[in-house]
C-alpha cells in the first residue's frame, strides 16, 4: 500500500471554545483571595519593619508612594484573582483533559490521556480548610506538573484522578 496523508481542513475540526468548561468550586475564589491578603499583609508587616526600624530618614513623598503603590498592587491583585477565577475552568472529554486560565495572557492546555504518567491531589492549609484540592497531571519529561487544575472541591479531586488514570490504563492496553 502506498503511503497517503491527506490533509485535514481547520473547518472541519471541532471547536474548543463551543463546548462549556466546568467552572472550579466556588470556594476557590474565597480561598485565592485569602492567600493574595495574606501575602499582602506580610508585605505589609515588612513595609512597616522597615519604616520603624530605618536608622536614616524616609522623605515624606516616598512614604506616600510606597504607600500608594501597595494599595494599587492590593487593589489590582484582588481584582485579578477575581477575574482569573471567572476565566478558569476544565473539560474533560473522550480523549483528552483540558484546563484554561488567563486574564490577559489565556493559557489553554490540552493533554491527551495516553500522555499522562501519574496524577497527584495535593492540598494546602488554606485549601484543607474549605475542603478543597488540587489534581496534578505529570506527562513525560518533566518534575513539575504540566497541568495543575485547583479548586476541586470534596472528592471531585480523587475521581478525576481515578478517571484519569483508568483512562491512561485503557490507551496502553490498546
Amino acid at each position: 500500500m502506498l503511503f497517503q496523508n491527506p490533509p485535514v481542513l481547520l473547518a472541519t475540526l471541532p471547536r474548543l471554545s463551543d463546548q462549556p468548561l466546568e467552572p472550579l468550586s466556588p470556594d476557590y475564589l474565597k480561598v485565592s483571595l485569602i492567600s493574595t491578603g495574606i501575602f499582602f499583609l506580610i508585605l505589609f508587616g515588612i513595609l512597616c519593619g522597615i519604616y520603624f526600624f530605618a536608622e536614616f530618614d524616609i522623605p515624606y513623598l516616598l512614604q506616600w508612594g510606597v504607600i500608594g503603590l501597595w494599595v494599587f498592587l492590593f487593589t489590582f491583585s484582588l481584582w485579578h484573582t477575581w477575574r482569573n477565577f471567572k476565566v478558569q475552568g476544565f473539560l474533560v472529554r473522550e480523549h483528552d483533559i483540558t484546563y484554561r486560565t488567563g486574564v490577559f495572557f489565556r493559557k489553554t492546555t490540552v493533554i491527551p490521556y495516553n500522555r499522562i504518567q501519574h496524577c497527584e491531589v495535593r492540598q494546602g492549609p488554606i485549601e484543607r480548610r474549605f475542603k478543597l484540592r488540587k489534581l496534578e497531571v505529570f506527562t513525560a519529561g518533566g518534575e513539575s506538573s504540566d497541568l495543575t487544575i485547583p479548586g476541586l472541591g470534596g472528592d471531585r479531586a480523587e475521581q478525576l484522578k481515578t478517571f484519569l488514570i483508568e483512562k491512561k490504563g485503557r490507551h496502553e492496553q490498546s
